[in-house]
């Protein structure tokens, strides 16, 4: 073997990835097991701090369930005993004509049931109504004072839509926390009233007390829906109305300096298309304290992040016969602007449509004229329609205009080409000559990109707006079962599948590139033939609501572009008969 140049650097490269790979992995892999171990510890702190939140015990044998209390012994106070769904059945419920609400025995809301939302059904499969079970010890009004435990715990069901529950804590801080649950027949919030009373002659004074707004998961674990998905916690400051939004998929360190001591009015957690919310007044004088404990999906063998955020009090006073009294309004339900009628203005700042915030203003109306549109017609489809219609009439003045100014461009071209051959050695009097050009036949370089901009973002709050609105899911149009999903059609063979809409819309993407006049540059002509196969790749999945939109707009596009053709030859017609006169 020849041992030249090339053989020594590959020799040299070998011993220095060997020497890197002996000093470095196994500093690699102690990290590794230091994350883990930090992991672990992680996860037994949360499930310590769960029990002593959850402030419950496992009640006595069998319970009676129409006895209206159930006596439970104290929980240590460092959560030695820690009560399951499995000792702690449910025994009370109250419902509306949109959700159940089920309480166990120890009067802990740990079960909702969305009875008009239904989990995504796999083929064939029936759809079961979307089930949300709390996680032990951050149920919604799960109340943690630190250091104490009920002695005892009342749950008396007062109709089908009130409940009460009343926790007596002796020792050394004697008081009973009293909690009334209602929920209107018609209506999707839970109302609480809880009171804090005491016996003791000089009164106590509480420094904390936590309560809970539960816990939400992903989309893919609430609902099935296999959806580009956002998760997040939000609480909102009080006075000023500023909504904070901390992501549960950012680094544990982040995720916990993101919580505040600042007056809250209200907390929450969402998905793409769910919320969680509890609103209180008074507000929450103490900020929120927020979990982001890891729960195991058993379907799917993986583990996922179950966020959970709280309002937290100060320095409650209470006196014999003045009670601290608190109002609670509690909304689990869709993203829907008017499910959520009756909640404060603020909360609709937890409904996001838009990817920027920026946009919000122009998605809120547009949300607005699709249900508008739908109740018109009966059809959420026939609803994207005429919205991309209207939306694509009320730009028409402006894509008119630029169209019009990117044609007197056109025809300034071979003026602009003839002053660049006469003054290719003169750079500074070509652009002066150009721009008399161009003043002299009123047109302007910008003319037609600057009526293109102004639409974009009415076109992007429109995409946007599509994403995000839970009113097209589970709904059907044509031929697809679902306007938030791709609209497959037939078998998939190695996981894709037919797609009609996104189809037909490259079709006519092509169709409206075959119309357009060719463009003197041909590699930017090639460019634009590439792009509806681009389009095609980028959007296959397009959930089909999105699909519908876009197909509707290029057709519109195509009819526009006819138009302009009719009106460029009208216009050269005209100018024509103009010289020749």
């Amino acid at each position: 073997m020849k041992f030249d140049k090339e053989t020594l650097i590959v020799v040299l490269v070998c011993a220095a990835v060997l020497i890197g790979w002996s000093v470095f992995y196994p500093k690699w892999q102690a990290q590794k097991a230091e994350s883990v171990k930090q992991e672990q510890l992680a996860a037994q702190q949360a499930a310590a701090e769960a029990a002593k939140i959850s402030a419950r015990t496992v009640p006595p044998a069998s319970p009676s369930p129409a006895s209206p209390v159930n006596a439970v012994p104290a929980v240590p106070a460092d959560g030695a005993a820690v009560a399951t769904a499995a000792t702690i059945p449910r025994r009370y419920s109250i419902s509306s004509k949109y959700t159940d609400y089920y309480f166990n025995s120890a009067g802990v809301l740990d079960e909702i049931v969305l009875k008009k939302h239904f989990r995504t059904a796999e083929k064939g499969a029936e759809k079961t109504p979307i089930v949300v079970q709390e996680s032990i010890g951050y149920e919604p009004f799960a109340v943690a004072i630190p250091g104490v435990a009920p002695a005892s715990v009342a749950v008396r069901k007062i109709s089908e839509r009130e409940l009460s529950v009343t926790r007596t804590f002796a020792g050394a801080l004697p008081f009973v926390l009293n909690q009334l649950f209602s929920v209107a027949e018609d209506g999707n919030v839970l109302k609480c009233r809880m009171e804090l009373s005491t016996t003791a002659a000089s009164g106590l004074k509480l420094p904390q007390m936590i309560v809970w707004a539960g816990t939400l998961a992903p989309l893919k674990q609430l609902a099935n829906d296999a959806l580009r998905d956002i998760h997040m916690v939000e609480f909102c400051r009080a006075g000023n109305g500023k909504v904070t939004t901390v992501d549960p998929a950012s680094k544990e360190e982040k995720f916990k300096k993101g919580a505040t001591s600042d007056p809250l009015e209200w907390v929450a957690l969402s998905n793409k298309y769910f919320l969680s919310l509890l609103v209180a007044e008074p507000v929450f004088n103490a900020g929120c304290r927020m979990v982001n404990p890891d729960r195991h999906d058993a379907q799917s063998g993986k583990s996922y992040k179950l966020p959970g955020v709280a309002g937290v009090y100060s320095d409650i006073t209470v006196f014999p016969g003045k009670p601290f009294v608190s109002n609670y309004q509690f909304y689990l339900g869709p993203k829907d602007l008017q499910a959520m009628s009756g909640l404060p203005e603020s909360t609709g700042n937890a409904v996001h449509l838009a990817y920027w915030g920026w946009l919000e203003p122009l998605c809120r109306p547009m949300l607005y004229l699709l249900n508008l549109l739908k109740d018109l017609t009966g059809s959420y489809g026939l609803a994207i329609i005429l919205l991309t219609v209207i939306v694509k009439l009320v730009l028409w003045p402006l894509i008119h205009k630029g169209n019009k100014s990117m044609r007197r461009m056109q025809r300034v071209q071979p003026l602009v080409k003839e002053l660049k051959e006469k003054y290719k050695d003169n750079q500074p009097e070509f652009s002066r000559q150009m721009m008399e050009l161009y003043r002299r036949e009123n047109v302007s370089p910008f003319g037609g990109c600057f009526p293109m901009l102004l639409q974009l973002p009415v076109f992007i709050a429109l995409y946007s707006t599509l994403d995000s609105s839970v009113e097209l899911r589970h709904v059907p149009f044509l031929w697809a079962q679902d306007l938030s999903r791709p609209d497959l059609v037939g078998p998939t063979i190695m996981g894709i599948g037919l797609h009609p809409f996104i189809l037909i819309s490259t079709g006519l993407m092509v169709l409206q590139q075959k119309l357009s006049p060719p463009m003197a540059d041909p590699m930017q002509h090639k460019m634009m033939m590439l792009m509806p196969i681009i389009m095609l790749v980028f959007f296959y999945s397009f959930p089909s609501g999105l699909a519908l939109y876009w197909t509707v707009n290029n057709i519109l596009s195509i009819l526009q572009m006819k138009y302009s053709q009719y009106a460029a030859k009208k216009e050269e017609l005209a100018l024509n008969g103009k010289a020749a006169g």
